[in-house]
């Protein structure tokens, strides 16, 4: 081929294309320079905001369980109780039934923490029979009270800074051609609080504990044929609270290490003489460490009831309409699990916005930025979502296939009349900068903006949860607070005119 005539074909054949006339870049749907009438700008709306408190709080079958009481200078006194229904027996525990002359040594409660927020000093808890199981019917939440009925232990204490030895390399045993490497171990922290609920014999310092219940719940437990309606009729759940003397923390459990009662016995029979055994109890989130898969649908049911003691400057809310405007609290609001604090914004300046002809909304977020040092007691929400509420804050509902769910903002690209995919922000926590949520909301304010919601709320709750979600991940249980830097809320929105 001439060269000439391969590489002028393009520029000839382009130029007969610009003598014939074209379209203009809007009529091709393709955004040229020069060709187009539409502009983009972009607004910083500032937003008005207080603290209020959602309601109810969801705590039954949540990913943990709290149980202590604390006090802190901005949400007050803090309880946090925990009552559960129980699971008898598993795989690795041993019916005394089955052994000759089984004689009990002492009955433990185990509970493995992941968090303590504040100080870290010795737990006091009383553990209480439940007057009935919790009801497979009723709902429990964080506000729900549940009777209770003779004392298991009252005043049961255990330190927090418990140790254990880990093994970093196995031992090796001997060979013809090698000597034995004994094992490389380190000391590691075990954190486990352990309640003696009973103990027989006094032993190196321990005093005995006696117990009236367990010790004919032993008795019992020696019947053959034991069943679980049998033991349900001894012991139809436990309560978990903090003692009167209580006040330095509340802990976190259900994440590290499977919550039980375990009874502790040894028989004495002629063919399995003084041979240690177990009897294991099992309460909270057992699934996830008895079976494969994390589901919770069977585990007993187990609910944490948490109250405050609102200080002066939030006594607002000890009614739902209640609300403390920012500039009350030195421009700042509160978002916390667990006890309902979220941070209401009503949107200003969106009125012109809409009356703009042609708006078309390219992008649109909830910049909310979080007073650096203001953690000290409790860490940042992992997540803060967005809800609709009406003027008493209550969280407005709508119909998904028959079903009532809260109004969440949902995600971008996703149908804001719909459920299922939550707008939400995770921390951004740069070292040279503010910490702050973004949320985007860039197809939400298209709909609120053109009336394509269900109704337009009076305002939106930034919480660090979810209600109505049955996926553990979006329904946490704890007590993590953020304290947002309320001057600084803004929305941004870039828009877009033809």
């Amino acid at each position: 081929m001439n060269w000439l005539t391969s590489r002028c074909a393009p520029l000839v054949a382009f130029a007969a294309l610009a003598l014939t006339g074209c379209d203009t870049g809007t009529a091709l749907n393709v955004d040229l320079p020069d060709t187009t009438g539409i502009s983009t700008q972009y607004l910083d709306l500032p937003v008005t905001s207080g603290t209020v408190r959602l309601a109810p709080v969801q705590s039954l079958k949540t990913d943990r369980f709290l149980i202590g009481r604390l006090n802190d200078n901005v949400a007050g006194q803090t309880e946090a109780r925990a009552y559960f229904n129980l699971f008898n027996g598993a795989v690795a525990d041993s019916l005394p039934s089955k052994f000759t002359a089984p004689v009990m040594d002492s009955v433990v409660m185990v509970l493995g923490f992941d968090k303590v927020n504040g100080a870290t000093t010795p737990v006091q808890y009383d553990v209480y029979q439940l007057l009935n199981p919790l009801d497979d019917r009723q709902v429990y939440d964080a506000s729900t009270t549940t009777p209770v009925g003779t004392p298991l232990g009252l005043n049961l204490t255990s330190r927090l800074d418990r140790t254990q030895v880990q093994i970093v390399t196995a031992a090796v045993a001997a060979t013809a051609a090698n000597p034995a490497v004994p094992a490389v171990t380190t000391i590691a922290p075990d954190p486990t609080v352990r309640l003696i609920l009973q103990r027989t014999t006094a032993s190196a310092g321990q005093p005995a504990v006696p117990s009236a219940f367990f010790t004919n719940f032993f008795q019992k437990l020696q019947q053959p044929g034991f069943t679980q309606a049998q033991f349900d009729a001894l012991l139809k759940g436990i309560a978990i609270t903090p003692s009167a003397g209580h006040n330095g923390n509340i802990l976190s459990f259900g994440q590290n290490g499977l919550p039980r009662i375990i009874v502790y016995f040894h028989s004495t029979g002629a063919t399995n003489n003084v041979l240690k055994h177990f009897y294991g109890i099992y309460f909270g989130p057992v699934s996830s460490y008895l079976a494969s898969g994390t589901s919770t649908a069977s585990d007993p049911r187990y609910y944490t009831q948490i109250t405050n003691a609102l200080p002066p400057a939030l006594q607002a809310l000890a009614t739902r309409p209640g609300f403390v405007a920012s500039g009350d609290l030195n421009n700042t609001s509160y978002a916390q699990e667990g006890t309902g604090l979220g941070t209401r914004i009503t949107f200003t300046g969106l009125t012109a916005l809409a009356a703009k002809p042609g708006l078309t909304i390219n992008r649109a977020e909830l910049r909310v930025p979080v007073k650096p040092f203001s953690n000290a007691l409790f860490t940042n929400p992992a997540r803060l979502y967005a809800l609709e509420v009406n003027t008493a804050n209550e969280v407005l509902q709508r119909i998904v296939n028959y079903t009532s769910v809260d109004r969440v903002v949902q995600a971008d690209g996703t149908l804001q009349i719909g459920a299922g995919n939550p707008a939400y922000s995770v921390l951004f926590d740069g070292t040279s900068s503010q910490p702050y949520y973004s949320i985007p909301v860039t197809t939400y304010m298209q709909a609120y903006l053109t009336n394509k919601l269900d109704s337009t709320p009076d305002a939106l709750v930034l919480a660090p949860s979810l209600r109505s979600y049955g996926n553990l991940s979006l329904n946490p249980l704890s007590l993590d607070r953020a304290a947002i830097d309320a001057a600084k809320i803004t929305l941004r929105i870039y828009y877009s005119q033809r």
